[in-house]
């Protein structure tokens, strides 16, 4: 198996097409593998015509003392991971239950809408519950851009095959954090993904659905979003939100996973 660099990932594509091989015709592929000793877990990408490859992140480059800036051919024993990622519900211990845990545990990310509109009073509360997220030092850097625009939505679409969904959202709020009031890079990020995290739960409990699109800086989505809206260099855009009025209802699955459960020690 060959482990390249391909654009800006490190990656590795199987010599096989393990859905034919794991008897796996469809759904997600989740997989054990060991490189020289070094074991992990990973979730197969499929990179069209039957073949699937392993994304190699940091942490797990520098596990196997792989740089990942030269092409190297290396052995690598896979094998499915058939138990599944997500427990079963009689697994889950007792809780307790409000409207507040509800929307927590029912809110999935929905990404098609119908052509029904949104109204101010429903952004307005939505950029409310945004501006209630907590921050570090209570520095706030957050800010919402927010678009009706379906040709701004459309242009930001064009060529970020991620965020397709903007072409039929009502509306999307781009979270931005201010580099002048919070110059600690992860802080920025930690107090935005705060505030998504509220306005996603916020565009749930008012019976609209949204979905979480991450933005990478400098990448093509972040580019198209800085100059569609002319941001200024200190404000960096950290996550954007296509919402509107579901096309179709989705029910969440049980998420509780006891395997992910540390107390006191690892």
């Amino acid at each position: 198996m060959d482990i390249q660099n391909e654009g800006n990932k490190v990656l590795a594509y199987l010599p096989f097409d393990p859905r034919v091989e794991f008897n796996i015709p469809k759904g997600t592929i989740y997989v054990r593998c060991a490189i020289e000793n070094v074991e992990f877990k990973s979730r197969l990408m499929s990179g069209g015509g039957g073949k699937f490859c392993i994304i190699f992140n940091k942490q797990l480059l520098k596990d196997l003392g792989i740089d990942g800036e030269e092409k190297l051919n290396v052995h690598l024993d896979i094998e499915p991971d058939t138990r599944s990622p997500i427990p079963e519900p009689d697994q889950a211990p007792e809780m307790l239950n409000n409207e507040v845990l509800e929307a927590i545990s029912n809110r999935t990310s929905i990404r098609a809408f119908t052509n029904e509109d949104v109204v101010k009073v429903q952004i307005d509360t939505i950029l409310n519950a945004g501006l209630c997220a907590p921050s570090a030092t209570n520095k706030r850097p957050f800010h919402f851009l927010v678009t009706k625009d379906k040709e701004k939505m459309a242009r930001i679409a064009e060529n970020n095959r991620y965020v397709g969904m903007l072409k039929s959202a009502a509306a999307c709020i781009v979270v931005c954090g201010d580099r002048v009031v919070q110059g600690i890079p992860e802080w920025i990020l930690a107090d935005c993904s705060a505030a998504t995290e509220n306005i996603l739960l916020a565009i749930h409990s008012i019976g609209l659905g949204g979905v979480w699109c991450g933005v990478k800086q400098s990448g093509d989505l972040y580019k198209a979003i800085v100059k569609e809206f002319n941001l200024p260099n200190h404000i960096r855009p950290v996550s954007l939100v296509a919402f509107g009025h579901p096309a179709s209802k989705k029910t969440q699955t049980n998420r509780y996973e006891p395997a992910k459960i540390h107390y006191e020690l690892w």
